[in-house]
């Protein structure tokens, strides 16, 4: 039985002048615990998380100030922890990598190169724009890993569109100039005078008014909207239909500084509206309908949709319903990286920077075969551009004929070509990359052909979601219309020994010309052409020893280098000392799974060099059939094995993203009799 409440109180008596105060203070918190009474919180939303510009001035919860004042000095130190790893992150050699390690705390890794594509994309808009689309089933992430990658840029650079009408474009009011660019003032248009303010000479002004009003509505007769879409990112969420894309069609060319579009308003009369320059553009749902058009101007982009890519996304969501206060940690991290891309913006639209590819003769890694080809390669000059912006404070900036010109190293086209190769045969194709794994795994197996049926059974070997006759059929249909397969006729002689004619066989067209056919050539070593293509390009290039290159450092200021230490760049052989030391991951969690500890940046092991043992490799000659085992049976890698790593055979991709999580978990790795691939 519970004391009376009472007994719990105890009086104090308090001398004071004049007469004593008798204080009756609540029960102790171990009276209220000896009591088994529990504590009472009176109001418990009113906390310092709970004021709002409306919250009144008594309303305020006791100890606001300190916490105020204790959330003002929080900001001072992550002020001075973002100028530092502004510092950092723009000398780092492997920022991508700190990239990618962000992104897949909401990603998969299995979707790398969706995410690398995006940013890639997105970045674009700082130089020459480019614009992908991404074709998938429904419910594969095409937009969940296309607006986690964009949370990395600035806010006011990217426009996430829901959607949009096909007029919306001519509709829009920007800026109101007159045809030689004088900015027209609205505010400024004559107003017709009142004759109670000029009594004596009312007829004159109006005169004046009128010569006014005819000089404005000239004015006003030539202008046009200025709409200035440069910097910017759009990002359609949804698929828009025939009539929207073919507003943007002009717009996605580049090929004008800016384009006009006109339009009637109810009145009659004609409003032009002006695009000046180009946004990047990425449309997460890519409608047959206009694909083929579509496929000139874009990158084409499949996410993964293997069973370990699903499970890992679900694990991720898993995570975030559980611990979503360790996510919202992360946008220090996002913050930092915006701020970053927000510098590279600033440098590159005041120093007007150009970028100048410096290897003639890089064609000569690329396919040659289809028509498809020459403007493929085209795309691949305008993606390398991001993979040099990316690392600008690190790249030299060399001054000729009164240009700036950044200049891309051989790695930075390394990067691209890979981004490049992961994609590029559904941009050629403009299909889901499934069809695609399914003609490599499967149709190109069977030389002498083999009907459907017979490709289901195998396709669905193994599969815990076998796909229907009817899914297959289609799939070889779309093969067939870009020149994968050859459909033909055939008999099929049933179990009572009948021939049905209706059967079809689909035989694989390995080596055919067709223009819409990828061949590619992925296997090529480029890196021998580009050291070779930039030397040729040293020799045309008007650089003279006097000429001006320098390195630009984040805070504006820049370093003079020398053509040697350009060319060291250049070739990889110099490389900025880095004075990370994990600023980029301060909020990172230190949450451990039962798979995995995430608790140190892989760089900062990189850095130390901290194995606790190692596994050696061995690098393997690549051999026809003998594929990547790396992504399971039924969805493999379809690219050959290079490496032998504990038994199991991985293409360089995969073999390096093994290598990335042993390091994580303090294994590092020994190549047999050569040496060591990570760690000393």
């Amino acid at each position: 039985m519970l004391r009376p409440i009472k007994q719990l109180l105890q009086k104090q008596m308090l001398e004071l002048p004049g007469g004593t105060l008798t204080i009756i203070p609540g029960p102790s918190d171990e009276a209220i615990k000896e009591a088994g009474i529990q504590k009472v919180i009176s109001n418990p939303f009113n906390t310092v998380y709970d004021v709002t510009p409306q919250t009144s001035f008594d309303g305020l919860p006791p100890g606001y100030y300190q916490a105020v004042n204790q959330q003002q000095k929080q900001r001072e130190e992550e002020n001075k922890a973002l100028e530092i790893g502004l510092i950092e992150l723009s000398k780092n050699p492997d920022i991508e990598e700190l990239l990618l390690d962000q992104a897949h705390q909401t990603i998969s890794k299995h979707d790398d190169h969706i995410i690398r594509i995006v940013f890639f994309t997105a970045l674009s808009a700082y130089h020459k724009p480019l614009n992908l689309g991404l074709k998938a089933e429904s419910g594969s992430g095409k937009t969940y890993s296309t607006l986690e990658t964009i949370k990395f840029f600035p806010d006011e650079d990217i426009q996430i569109i829901g959607s949009q009408s096909p007029k919306v474009i001519s509709h829009e009011h920007g800026l109101r100039k007159t045809a030689d660019g004088e900015i027209i003032d609205e505010d400024n248009a004559p107003v017709k005078p009142l004759k109670r303010d000029y009594p004596e000479d009312y007829d004159e002004r109006i005169k004046e008014y009128n010569q006014q009003k005819k000089l404005w509505e000239e004015k006003l007769k030539n202008s046009y909207y200025e709409v200035d879409i440069r910097n910017k990112c759009l990002a359609f969420l949804e698929s828009i239909n025939l009539e929207t894309f073919k507003m943007f069609k002009t717009t996605m060319s580049h090929d004008h500084d800016y384009i006009d579009h006109k339009y009637v308003d109810e009145k009659g009369k004609i409003h032009v509206t002006r695009l000046v320059g180009a946004p990047a553009m990425i449309f997460n749902s890519v409608d047959n309908s206009y694909v083929e058009e579509f496929a000139t101007r874009t990158f084409t982009a499949t996410p993964s949709t293997r069973p370990e890519k699903i499970e890992e996304s679900m694990q991720i969501s898993n995570r975030k319903s559980c611990y979503p206060w360790i996510y919202e940690k992360e946008q220090f991290n996002r913050g930092l990286m915006k701020e970053y891309i927000r510098k590279i913006r600033y440098f590159m639209n005041k120093g007007r920077i150009r970028v100048a590819t410096p290897f003639d003769g890089l064609y000569e890694g690329f396919s040659k075969e289809a028509t498809r080809d020459m403007r493929d390669f085209n795309k691949f000059l305008e993606l390398l551009p991001s993979t040099a912006i990316f690392k600008l404070f690190q790249r030299p900036i060399i001054m000729l004929n009164g240009n700036r010109y950044l200049i891309p190293t051989i790695q930075d086209a390394l990067d691209a070509k890979a981004a490049f190769d992961s994609i590029i045969e559904t941009t050629k194709t403009s299909t889901d990359n499934r069809i695609i794994e399914f003609y490599h795994k499967v149709v190109k197996n069977h030389e002498h052909g083999s009907t459907a049926e017979d490709l289901t059974d195998q396709y669905n070997k193994g599969r815990k979601r076998p796909l229907s006759v009817k899914r297959i059929r289609e799939w070889l249909q779309r093969l067939e219309e870009i020149g994968y397969v050859d459909i033909r006729d055939a008999g099929h002689e049933n179990a009572k020994g009948y021939i049905d004619r209706r059967y079809n066989c689909y035989y694989p067209l390995k080596n055919n010309s067709a223009p819409n056919t990828a061949i590619l050539q992925i296997d090529v070593d480029l890196k021998p052409i580009l050291e070779k293509s930039f030397e040729t390009w040293l020799k045309n290039a008007p650089i003279e020893l006097d000429s001006q290159i320098i390195i630009l450092n984040i805070d504006g200021s820049a370093q003079q280098i020398s053509i040697e230490e350009m060319k060291d760049i250049v070739n990889n052989t110099f490389r900025r000392e880095s004075v990370f030391i994990g600023a980029f991951c301060k909020a990172n969690s230190t949450l451990k799974t039962e798979n995995k500890t995430e608790d140190t940046p892989i760089t900062e092991n990189a850095a130390k060099g901290a194995f606790s043992r190692y596994v050696e490799y061995e690098k393997i000659p690549r051999k026809p059939g003998v594929y990547c085992s790396s992504e399971g049976e039924g969805d493999g890698c379809t690219y050959e094995a290079e490496y032998n790593l504990n038994g199991n055979l991985y293409c360089e991709t995969h073999f390096h993203r093994e290598a990335r999580f042993l390091q994580d978990n303090g294994t590092g790795l020994k190549e047999k009799f050569v040496g060591e691939l990570y760690g000393k």
